[in-house]
This record gives C-alpha cells, structure tokens and sequence, in this order.
C-alpha cells in the first residue's frame, strides 16, 4: 500500500501540476516515444543480467507491494522455534532428538508449529544446516561466528544484486531519453521545410523522449530499486538473529540467554520486550 500511495503522489503532483499550468496529458502521451526508451533500457537490462538476478527480480518487485512477511508474529516462532533447538542440543539427551529434526525439518513436529518460517526457504536452509554443524562436533564460538556472518554476506550480495541491477538501468534512461530526443530531430530536420506549426510538433515530442527518460529514472526505476534494496535489507534481520543465538549457543549461553542475544538484533519497530519473551517461553514449557 505504501509503494501504491508513494505512485499516486508522484503522478498526481507531476502530471496534476502540469494539467494545472494549462499542459495537455495527450502531449505527453507518446506511445512510441515510451517503447523506444524502456525498450532499450529494458534490452539492456537483459543483456547484462544474468537470469537467476531476473528472476529474483520479478519476485522482489511482486513483495515490495505485498504486506511484510516481517511481522512480530514472525519474530515470535523464530525466536520460539531456535529456543526449542537450543533446549534440545543443550541437553545430553536431546542431541540426537535434534538431529532427527533437523535431518527431516519438513516432517518435524517442532518445525511445524512454525508455519511462517517454513515459507522461507532460505531461511530454513540456513537454521538447518547451521544446527548440523552445531551438533556435529566442537567448534568455538569465534569460529562460529566468522563462519555465519560470511554465509550470511554472501546471501545478501546476492539479494542486492536485483536491486543494483535496476539503479543501472535507471541511471541509463535519461540518456536513452536524450536518445529518443536526437532521434525525433533529426525526422524534424527532415522535413525542415514544412509549416513552421508541424515543425513545433516534431520538437515538442522529441523534447518528450528526453521527459520519459528523466521520469523513468527518478521516479520509476530508482525508487523501485531501493524499495527492493531496503526489502532485502529487511530480509536479512532473521538470518542475523539466528547468528547470535547460534554463536551464543556455542559459547554455551543457556537457551534463554542465547534467545535474548537474538531479540537485541531485532529491529525497534519489531523487537519484543524480554517480558514478552518470558511469556512465549512459558507457553512451550
């Protein structure tokens, strides 16, 4: 809803404004003058892309206008579920219990209580296989640490790479819209000895290319590229969460302490209080 407002007031400021000064929309309206210009920059895209960063994409633009998955229910069963892991390999018992678990995460009564988490694939991917290594021999706490966070900047180079895949192609409209203009010159100059009315015409929608190209720039691709910068930003915060709680865990932290170093990653806007944390806890024991 926010990108949609954030749309709607760019068009209405940009386009009322220019109806309000006595403009005419039919003016701007080029039809060829768009699919030279985002054709281009759409070509060029392509051409310099490779396909996964497409695909990736088109998925992060379809999120940027669907509600955030990051919501403090969310936060709760992912604080919820890697208590119970942590509950688990802290026991002398239960190592072999979490094993099975996260060997099987798909059919685990404990990974299905969690239901928003298993819609992250990533997500789960990288609990899971970060608790193999918990459980599968001694490793230090530092060493722990150095290992997620690399795991962690790798995933989100590549989250990113959508994002600065479309500030490219935004940087390059303006001067494909300069493009566009060059072109419509020189059919002006074409026909340079018609009415001087007909001459007017052919400058004014040459001028529009240029129009479409700064417009495509700063209030199309540039905003769409950082709203699905900042939502890959906002993805990373649980894998970040996870990575205290993992290296509290291997540094021997109780379960409730390990939970609590993983709260103070949490955003302000989102972040439990340890009271709250305290019910949650209570509720699974």
């Amino acid at each position: 809803m926010q990108r949609l407002i954030g749309g709607l007031i760019i068009c209405i400021c940009l386009f009322g404004g220019f109806v309000i000064i006595g403009g005419n929309l039919k003016l701007l309206f080029k039809p060829m003058e768009i699919f030279i210009i985002f054709g281009a920059g759409i070509g060029g895209l392509v051409l310099g892309t490779n396909k996964s960063t497409l695909l990736l994409m088109g998925r992060q633009l379809k999120m940027i206008f669907s509600k955030s998955i990051y919501t403090p229910e969310f936060y709760k069963q992912l604080l919820c579920l890697n208590y119970e892991l942590s509950k688990l390999k802290r026991s002398s018992s239960g190592i072999k219990i979490l094993e099975e678990h996260v060997e099987d995460y798909e059919n685990s009564s404990i990974f299905d209580k969690y239901p928003l988490l298993k819609k992250n694939a990533i997500l789960m991917h990288f609990i899971v296989d970060n608790y193999r290594v918990a459980i599968s021999g001694p490793i230090a706490a530092h060493e722990m640490d150095a290992m997620l966070e690399g795991e962690i900047e790798t995933i989100k180079h590549e989250l990113i790479q959508p994002a600065n895949a479309l500030k490219k192609m935004a940087e390059s409209l303006p001067g494909l819209g300069v493009l566009g203009a060059v072109m419509g010159i020189i059919l002006t100059m074409k026909s340079i000895d018609a009415d001087i009315s007909l001459i007017g015409v052919n400058i004014a929608t040459a001028l529009v290319g240029t129009f479409i190209g700064i417009f495509g720039c700063y209030c199309l691709c540039d905003p769409l590229g950082s709203a699905i910068k900042n939502s890959a930003l906002e993805s990373m915060g649980p894998f970040e969460v996870v990575r205290q709680i993992l290296v509290s865990l291997t540094a021997n932290k109780s379960p409730l302490l390990c939970i609590d170093s993983g709260r103070r990653t949490i955003e302000i806007h989102g972040k439990p209080s340890f009271q709250e944390i305290d019910l949650w806890l209570a509720e699974l024991n």
